[in-house]
């Protein structure tokens, strides 16, 4: 259950970037709108879904790419553009375990 909430999570923001931040790509987003997204994601899925945090991360890079891969056009950078998701994921890993003390408290 993690895995497919958090790659549905991570699918919005990418789908919701063009109206909240105004860029097709949110990691072109001026401001805290990616890495915020990414790390406010996480403590929700982290006080949802306490289990195997570390499944937030991973869907969360999933949904982003499949995404990507879905409705962007595909180019020659799409190989640093993973790279990129797993890094960025690694906020919605610190969210999700905060969101699991948040729960607890």
């Amino acid at each position: 259950m993690n895995l497919a909430l958090s790659a549905v999570a991570g699918a919005a923001i990418w789908a919701l970037s063009p109206v909240w931040s105004g860029q097709r790509e949110p990691w072109d987003a001026g401001g805290l709108y990616y890495p915020a997204a990414l790390f406010l994601a996480g403590i929700v899925l982290g006080a949802i879904g306490p289990r195997a945090i570390w499944a937030h991360a991973v869907g969360i890079a999933l949904g982003q790419l499949l995404y990507m891969l879905m409705f962007l056009p595909l180019g020659p950078l799409l190989l640093l553009g993973v790279v990129f998701l797993i890094a960025y994921s690694l906020l919605t890993l610190g969210g999700a375990a905060l969101g699991v003390i948040l729960r607890k408290a």
